[in-house]
């Protein structure tokens, strides 16, 4: 089991260090059509589009290495003040829900995958994109993701970030 978390912890590392690099692309990209629109030079045409492609990958890239941090989005006021036995249960019901949920979209967005694979499908816009293209992040965020709220458990961890008795700084 540490090989395989070492494995997971590595995956997400690497998928968060990619979106790091296209987080750079963007900044270069936008840079660079700003600054050509503004000196009256040709336009990179491919721009906008790539962007909005790059921070639709960015979001899924990110997903798992969040998880593993704990720089996930969660409210944990009531888990403060709830009883130590009654914490743990509502914490270990959150994680495998969580775990779920990203599995049913990992399985929803893979088929989705799967189906512009097949018939071949093109987003036309500024330039001509594979469909697929769009869906590849998706599932690979997910199912990582879904592992990783799963890897708590094996970790004996919390995926909360403040211990119990800091009652959410309250």
């Amino acid at each position: 089991m540490p090989h395989f978390l070492r494995l997971l912890d590595w995956t997400s590392l690497m998928l968060f260090r990619a979106a790091c690099l296209l987080v750079a692309a963007i900044v270069l990209i936008v840079t660079y059509d700003v600054t050509s629109r503004n000196l009256g030079l040709p336009t990179a045409v491919w721009a906008v589009n790539s962007v909005e492609y790059a921070m639709l990958y960015i979001t899924f890239l990110c997903l798992p290495h969040l998880v593993l941090t704990k720089g996930h989005v969660c409210v944990e006021v009531l888990l403060t003040y709830l009883p130590k036995g009654l914490r743990r249960i509502w914490e270990n019901a959150l994680q495998i829900v969580s775990a779920l949920i990203c599995f049913y979209l990992t399985w929803h967005t893979a088929s989705a995958f799967f189906r512009v694979l097949a018939d071949g499908s093109y987003e036309v816009r500024s330039f001509d994109a594979p469909m697929w293209v769009l869906y590849l992040s998706m599932p690979l965020g997910f199912g990582i993701g879904g592992l990783q709220f799963l890897s708590f458990f094996a970790r004996n961890d919390s995926f909360f970030g403040a211990p119990p008795d800091a009652h959410a700084g309250m």
